[in-house]
């Protein structure tokens, strides 16, 4: 199987731009890791494949251009009320946290610690085996139960609209104890996921969606179920498929003014949740709230750090780098080193791109804390009038819902 993933590879480069050649040496690191864990996705590819549709199954993600997809995306705390996130950890003492921790760590229960793009993942759950998806690297699809659940819980309503739809992918979750998860520069905390869209028959991981392939039902089906039935916090979507799913949206009589707060594309709404990010044609990224896990995480967190069980999680600044900007001098400007910044973002070299956004990492006198509190707000449901037309089904089986 590698022998013939890797003609499809140097096919694929093989008189192409040079900018297809350049990403050779990624998609051959991908190829290698299929031979440890071969997936469907994969062996599908027929020969003759372009090579970016050789699907990466190990997901050393390179977008259309060759660079490394933009996942790192964080946004400030929302305004206004929401609900305020409770942990069991709360009614109890130091003490008897730390005797957990010392006897029966798993009893705390998942955590999720600091931000995403600089965090960790304590007692995370892995995505269980179904029939309903395929997970494309399980080694690294590690999640809080809040996470575990609410994908559940979306895939169940496209299910339950489509009897019989195909399997999804899933990519990467976190690893096990979360933290820098090459190449991305979030998954670090087991909240963010990367799914595939529903296509066509031919359905591959990693495969462009297309206005030719997307299933337009199954993937707003799936969309909508996150939008309204979980604590989603965002989800990466390209342009050009929100401008798909939106399209397809209005025409089945979802409310207009309800998807303009939810679709960057076509808004001028300030916060929507679905937004675009490079490199997300080919995949969904879906970012969830996880309020028990990230509360237990700042109760219990000194004592994580003060134990080992976690490394101090970093501080960050995010930079917006200009034209005629090198490591060298954001390194000079933020009192740190080029190759700090390096494994920060995840850099193989020093070169860096005009507006693109770094993580920029800060020395600290001490461990850096998680935020003290975590808010989730309110559930941007439809209005009553859209949601009779498709009405959201309550899972109470997956778990009960949280912050809504």
């Amino acid at each position: 199987m590698v022998s013939v993933l890797c003609a499809l590879v140097l096919a694929g480069c093989a008189g192409r731009a040079p900018e297809a050649a350049r990403s050779k040496d990624s998609l051959l690191r991908v190829v290698a890791a299929v031979s440890a864990e071969p997936s469907s996705g994969a062996s599908a590819a027929a020969p003759g494949a372009a090579a970016e549709e050789a699907a990466p199954a190990h997901e050393d993600e390179v977008d259309e251009d060759g660079g490394e997809v933009d996942d790192g995306l964080e946004l400030p705390a929302e305004p206004g009320t929401g609900t305020r996130a409770h942990s069991p950890l709360a009614a109890m003492t130091e003490a008897q946290i730390e005797e957990l921790l010392s006897k029966d760590p798993a009893a705390l229960g998942p955590m999720s610690v600091g931000a995403t793009n600089a965090g960790a993942l304590f007692n995370g759950i892995r995505m269980p085996e179904s029939d309903r998806w395929e997970l494309v690297d399980p080694d690294h699809a590690w999640g809080t139960r809040e996470t575990i659940d609410a994908l559940d819980r979306a895939i169940a309503e496209v299910h339950r609209q489509f009897p019989g739809s195909p399997k999804l992918y899933i990519g990467h979750i976190s690893d096990r104890d979360g933290g820098r998860l090459s190449p991305h520069k979030s998954h670090q905390a087991g909240r963010d996921v990367d799914i595939s869209y529903f296509l066509d028959a031919r359905h591959r991981w990693y495969q462009r969606a297309t206005a030719a392939n997307l299933d337009r039902e199954r993937t707003w089906a799936f969309v909508r179920a996150l939008v309204t039935e979980t604590d989603v916090e965002l989800i990466l979507i390209d342009t050009s498929v929100q401008r798909l799913l939106k399209e397809h949206a209005l025409k089945i009589g979802e409310d207009k003014d309800w998807l303009d707060d939810i679709f960057q594309y076509g808004s001028r709404k300030p916060r929507p949740l679905i937004r675009h990010a490079r490199g997300h044609a080919n995949h969904i990224h879906i970012r969830f709230y996880s309020p028990i896990a990230q509360e237990s995480a700042v109760r219990a967190y000194p004592l994580l750090v003060k134990r080992g069980a976690i490394k101090p999680t970093a501080h960050y600044v995010r930079h917006t780098a200009k034209k005629g900007q090198t490591l060298g001098s954001l390194a000079r400007q933020y009192g740190t080193t080029v190759e700090a910044i390096k494994r920060a973002n995840g850099l193989r070299s020093t070169a860096i791109q005009a507006r693109r956004v770094y993580n920029i990492p800060r020395p600290s006198s001490g461990p850096a804390a998680p935020p003290k509190h975590v808010v989730v707000p309110p559930r941007r449901l439809p209005p009553p009038r859209a949601a009779e037309a498709s009405p959201p089904v309550r899972h109470e089986e997956a778990g009960p819902a949280l912050g809504g």
